[in-house]
């Protein structure tokens, strides 16, 4: 396949590629080139950031959350839960500081990192989830003390935090709540099956493999024979009628495109409101550039925030 790179996402896709077939000295380099790209912020005159622990989701756990307050926010602010990425196996709250402070000044609203703990051997499905819904309880039931509105909440999450975001959403909608006004799922995982595009898109694949899929000893849902939950591969529900609205974002190169198509078409056809942005020529995670195209998806996806806490 003859690919046509975004321009200005060449050296993006090209991290992307040495990820996955460069060798263990070039890997190396292309990690930190990476890391340094996804930790570069500014926090913008006025905005607060700031970090909490809460009680976690087991006995003596705590929760690491980071709080992005916007300049002049009213007394009681819509709040993004936003989980960030990594493969269930990496990543923190450090590598979406420069979206968390997008979304909290372009929306605006109170946007909550939360930084669940990552799978081993020794940590797997359900804990990420857990850790995840306990942030989201914490802000429904703390929230307005802390000028957040629990009844306007919203939640994004990329690659694997845009899994864990439609496990949320699939939760709350099983028990009860907390009410989501919209779920924002950008380049997502959502199934365990590799699709076409996971083939098609092998050249700037993050990694030589889906380690979900084949390194079972130290994945996020292990493969040991078990029927998997819907909870952790969202795409196994047969039923997504009465979710809350959802924003899907995929991209061209991206191996995840596929199945992230695919959930949103159900999703309409379930009767969910779903919006879709499919993005051309560029991979997975391209919205962490600093580029035209990424403040777009980003303006587009604050735009319909507004729409769904009601302030548009």
């Amino acid at each position: 396949m003859k690919f046509a790179i975004y321009p200005g996402y060449e050296d993006h896709l090209r991290v992307n590629e040495t990820l996955a077939w460069g060798t263990d000295e070039e890997k190396a380099a292309a990690f930190r080139e990476q890391q340094k790209n996804l930790k570069a912020f500014t926090l913008p005159e006025g905005m607060t950031m700031e970090d909490r622990e809460i009680p976690g989701s087991e006995d003596g756990q705590h929760i690491r959350i980071r709080i992005f307050r916007p300049k002049d926010a009213p007394a009681l602010s819509p709040v993004i839960l936003e989980v960030h990425g990594g493969g269930w196996i990496g990543g923190n709250l450090d590598i979406d500081n420069h979206r968390c402070v997008y979304l909290a000044e372009h929306t605006p609203a109170v946007v909550v990192g939360v930084e669940y703990r990552l799978a081993s051997r020794e940590v797997h499905f359900p804990a990420p989830l857990m850790d995840c819904l306990t942030a989201l309880r914490w802000v429904y039931d703390h929230g307005r003390e802390n000028g957040m509105d629990p009844e306007r909440i919203g939640l994004h999450g990329t690659s694997a935090g845009g899994n864990l975001v439609a496990g949320m959403a699939l939760w709350a909608r099983d028990h009860g709540g907390p009410r989501i006004s919209l779920a924002v799922i950008n380049c997502g995982v959502f199934t365990a099956e590799p699709s076409y595009s996971y083939y098609q898109n092998q050249r700037f694949a993050l990694g030589p493999e889906r380690p979900w899929l084949e390194t079972p000893e130290s994945t996020y849902a292990p493969a040991d024979g078990s029927p998997q939950s819907y909870y952790a591969f969202p795409g196994l529900c047969r039923n997504l009628g009465g979710l809350c609205p959802h924003f899907i974002v995929t991209a061209e190169y991206d191996q995840l495109r596929d199945e992230g198509l695919e959930y949103g078409m159900r999703l309409l056809r379930a009767g969910v409101p779903c919006e879709m942005i499919q993005a051309p020529r560029v991979g997975h995670g391209f919205c962490v550039v600093h580029h035209p195209l990424a403040d777009w998806v980003h303006d587009g996806i604050c735009a319909s925030f507004r729409r769904e806490f009601g302030m548009i």
